[in-house]
């Protein structure tokens, strides 16, 4: 009975996790992509779980109205712009002729407030047709990054408000640990530093460097602020993986072993 007391108290300390282990999870930021004007869903390019290039379209609303829009605007944008010639034209002559005496100051100024007003028009105008312009692009995107279609949220056909995203992706980069760690332990913790992530549906263990150390502590259950509560203070820390691993999925739950070299 001894023996068997023995080996169950050796499994026990052997099973037990390192002093530099701790329990943490993947996050992921993803990216909403969302037109900045209302339409039709023309065309879904991307479908979940794709894996898209930089530059791939995503999707496209139904530009009809905007290219009617830009039409306009251009239209616009030339009769201001032969509006602001004659008006500059005629402002230049009056400065010429104010010197000479030929014209009475208050003609010149009269012609200096068409000057100004045909160039404050040629702007606005200018600035419509930019705005259309980015509209349009706005409303069939591509993706900013190689990533991973993380949902798409409208079906072809469908009306979409301007502003509500129609697909979210997750590029690589955006793939973060998150952990937790007693105060205690936290000087031994610094931006930069390495730590190694292992899970379950890694090929193999996954470097990281710590990019965030919260300045705030957080709590577990509510307790008063004492000597024997403060080992419930955590703090939250954030590790970057090196390199892309496919098996860091948002939401698995993962070990990171803080490196002591």
């Amino acid at each position: 009975m001894k023996r068997c007391v023995c080996l169950i108290l050796l499994l026990a300390a052997s099973c037990k996790p390192a002093s530099n282990a701790y329990n943490g999870y993947v996050e992921g930021e993803f990216l909403y992509i969302a037109p900045t004007t209302p339409g039709i869903l023309q065309t879904l390019s991307v479908a979940r779980g794709q894996q898209v290039k930089e530059g791939d379209d995503l999707f496209a609303l139904d530009q009809t109205g905007l290219q009617a829009s830009l039409s306009a605007a251009d239209a616009e944008a030339v009769q201001t712009k032969t509006s602001f010639a004659n008006a500059a034209s005629e402002f230049t002559r009056a400065k010429k002729l104010l010197k000479g005496g030929a014209v009475s100051q208050s003609d010149f100024d009269a012609r200096k407030a068409a000057y100004d007003n045909a160039k404050a028009g040629l702007n606005v105008a200018r600035q419509k047709v930019t705005q259309i312009k980015k509209q349009l692009v706005d409303s069939a995107p591509k993706a900013p990054a190689s990533s991973v279609i993380e949902d798409t949220y409208f079906l072809a056909g469908e009306y979409v408000s301007a502003g509500s995203p129609v697909v979210s992706l997750l590029p690589p980069g955006n793939v973060k640990i998150r952990f937790f760690v007693p105060q205690a332990k936290l000087p031994l913790f610094a931006l930069g530093s390495p730590v190694t992530i292992s899970c379950d549906g890694c090929a193999k263990p996954v470097k990281a460097k710590i990019s965030y150390i919260s300045s705030q502590s957080e709590y577990t259950p509510p307790v008063i602020y004492s000597v024997g509560s403060r080992d419930k203070l955590v703090f939250r820390v954030e590790a970057k993986p090196d390199e892309f691993d496919a098996g860091l999925r948002p939401g698995l739950p993962v070990d990171i072993l803080r490196d002591t070299q």
